[in-house]
């Protein structure tokens, strides 16, 4: 099947294959990032003389729109067959922006509060049997940022989506490096059964308090990395890796179809049979290696009119 031809399948006959093919490994972490960059771009104010651009970020206004992009991409990969999508929301990582950024993530968390103001929203995660998680240490992040009325609204979702049963959407908190949140939780789930060794399935259904598949891919946006990769899930590390150049404000039903085409029929016949490969296919790949070997994928560079980083063009395409 060529890319075209899936791409105009519908969401129903993509489903099916999707939930064919990724059975018992059929959960992915979106890493929806970009959103800031996104808003400066949608709201560029001209403020001085000499036509420079001041770009300013009104976060009561950022925490309206940035997160509710996201809320409908989940509706849209569920739709597509995905059992279950991981945000990592708030990683280790972030500790490291400093006290000042936590107040703006929490108006960037306020967000989610259109799940209980937009019915219409609502109606497709109940019409959908999307059942929402928090997990992790989100409880303490909230108390750090002060905002107890969070934390209800965050309750109230989970209770208003306990009951549905088709999709899982797990929305993390990691404060702690994973190691210690790993150590942490096992120590506490062997006392708790009285000493006795728990197993990886007893881990997840501690942790996120569901039974949920090994990550299959991550999407994520920019530089290569795995932040927020999730414990426990991620333990083979062997999910496939994906990342948009554009911030995840742009992405669509496209975009998701040709990373779900990608890991549907692309990388599964990537596997070389060295033992029925010809001549002329060695031939062939050898060739491809040595036009490409001082290439790497992930290198980059910045540009200087924006000081954003982009991927360089690597890759000497074979010949057919």
């Amino acid at each position: 099947m060529l890319f075209k031809e899936f791409n105009k399948l519908s969401e129903n006959e993509i489903s099916e294959i999707v939930q064919r093919k990724m059975k018992g490994n059929n959960t992915i972490v979106y890493a929806f990032d970009g959103t800031r960059r996104s808003f400066l771009i949608e709201n560029i104010n001209l403020e001085n003389e000499n036509n420079q651009i001041e770009t300013k970020i009104n976060y009561d206004e950022y925490s309206k729109i940035a997160i509710q992009k996201l809320l409908y991409d989940l509706v849209m990969m569920c739709k597509h067959g995905i059992e279950t999508v991981c945000y990592p929301m708030w990683f280790c990582t972030l500790e490291d922006r400093g006290p000042a950024y936590l107040p703006k993530f929490i108006k960037y968390l306020e967000g989610l509060s259109e799940l209980l103001d937009n019915p219409t929203l609502f109606k497709m995660y109940t019409e959908l049997g999307i059942k929402i998680i928090f997990y992790g240490e989100y409880k303490l992040l909230l108390e750090r940022g002060n905002a107890p009325d969070l934390l209800l609204k965050f309750e109230k979702i989970m209770e208003l989506t306990k009951n549905n049963k088709n999709h899982i959407v797990l929305l993390g908190t990691n404060i702690e490096q994973p190691s210690e949140t790993f150590i942490n939780n096992t120590i506490s789930l062997y006392k708790e059964n009285g000493n006795v060794k728990p197993t990886m399935n007893n881990l997840i259904q501690h942790y996120y308090g569901v039974n949920v598949d090994q990550v299959s891919f991550y999407l994520g946006f920019d530089r290569f990395s795995t932040d927020g990769r999730p414990i426990l899930i991620s333990d083979k590390g062997n999910e496939d890796l994906y990342y948009t150049i554009s911030p995840h404000k742009f992405i669509n039903q496209t975009t998701f179809r040709k990373v779900l085409f990608d890991k549907l029929f692309c990388r599964p016949n990537s596997k070389t049979n060295n033992n029925i490969i010809n001549l002329e296919n060695i031939e062939a790949i050898n060739q491809f290696y040595l036009d490409n070997n001082d290439m790497v994928m992930g290198i980059g560079n910045v540009n200087p009119d924006g000081n954003y980083w982009y991927p360089d063009p690597q890759v000497k395409l074979p010949k057919y």
